[in-house]
């Protein structure tokens, strides 16, 4: 671990510096390790209580502080900080029935009527979308709850899709991890990527929503019924509404791209990669890595920084995080 990796599972980098130093000195009192690291004893003591309440230090009869195995430690806080993530991504989903139900209910109030319209049925719902992006000038933001696409459902959304790319739209969208299964939904979202478009996946049932240019926003509740109905909206303070719950869900979202590859990739990584990430998770020597994968150093090193932009990682803790949150290990 290199420099304060820590503050993404709430350890700060006071603490991570004590913990650091206790894995060099283990038992080290008090005294002992206010000279090493030059610290105030009231500051190292709650530094040292902190870390002994997240479960990364264990404090002996007479004082003395032991570091828990970082394998045990580390992993105990990662596991926690995964399932915190998973708790607010269940709650932002949860969120989004609220928000159809909200919207609905202003339709039918006095005021709003002009600025909220419903459609109904597909050939209206499509043409309407259409014109909405092809006269989109900054930016498109989707929300894509549906498991697959038929061929004609990826062909009109990759026309729409590209249209705006090439003016220099900015096209971002959330889309539902399980759709990633499906040839046709999945080779629609690597092309559309290839193109410069912003891919991000969620789980759980959420709506489809639409926003054009943060201005005009479609709302439809159950994509695949056959009646077909949507709402739009371009009453101001309901568009920023659901603006600020798809930020909300866009960064609490798993970047699409290294779900993307080919099987070929895929296999690679189960193969080798995925035991460089593993080796990474628990230590960070390059030379152990090396010699317990029987490659070289530079070798090793290589796969590793393949590793770091893959998983779009600044530090080697970041990346076993991230892989560990994508379940690869």
């Amino acid at each position: 671990m290199d420099g304060s990796e820590l503050a993404v599972l709430g350890v700060q980098p006071l603490d991570e510096s004590v913990y650091r130093a206790l894995l060099r000195r283990p038992g080290a009192t008090v005294e002992n390790l206010g000279s090493t690291l030059g610290m105030d004893a009231h500051d190292l003591q709650l530094a040292l209580k902190r870390l002994d309440q997240q479960g990364m230090v264990h404090i002996g009869a007479d004082g003395e502080a032991f570091p828990v195995d970082p394998g045990i430690g580390v992993g105990r806080l990662a596991e926690q900080r995964i399932r915190a993530l998973q708790d607010e991504q269940r709650e932002i989903l949860s969120t989004s029935h609220s928000l159809v139900r909200q919207v609905l209910y202003w339709q039918g109030q006095e005021g709003v009527h002009e600025e909220v319209e419903t459609l109904e049925g597909a050939g209206l719902l499509y043409e309407r979308v259409g014109e909405l992006a092809y006269f989109a000038r900054r930016e498109l933001l989707v929300m894509q709850p549906s498991r697959t696409m038929t061929p004609e459902c990826a062909a009109m959304a990759r026309e729409s899709d590209l249209r705006c790319l090439r003016r220099g739209v900015t096209v971002k969208a959330l889309v539902q991890r399980s759709a990633l299964r499906d040839p046709v939904s999945a080779g629609h979202f690597r092309e559309v990527v290839e193109h410069g478009a912003q891919l991000r996946v969620l789980d759980g049932p959420f709506e489809r929503v639409l926003i054009f240019d943060r201005s005009t926003a479609l709302v439809q509740s159950v994509p695949d019924a056959p009646d077909q109905r949507a709402v739009l909206i371009r009453q101001e303070g309901l568009v920023q509404t659901l603006r600020s719950f798809f930020d909300r869900s866009w960064a609490h979202a798993a970047d699409v791209v290294p779900l993307l590859g080919d099987g070929a990739e895929r296999d690679r990584l189960e193969e080798f990669q995925l035991k460089v990430l593993q080796i990474m998770a628990r230590t960070d020597k390059d030379e152990a890595g090396a010699r317990e994968l029987g490659v070289s150093v530079r070798t090793y090193r290589g796969h590793v920084a393949r590793l770091l932009h893959r998983l779009n990682a600044a530090t080697r803790f970041q990346a076993a995080l991230l892989a560990r949150d994508k379940g690869w290990i």
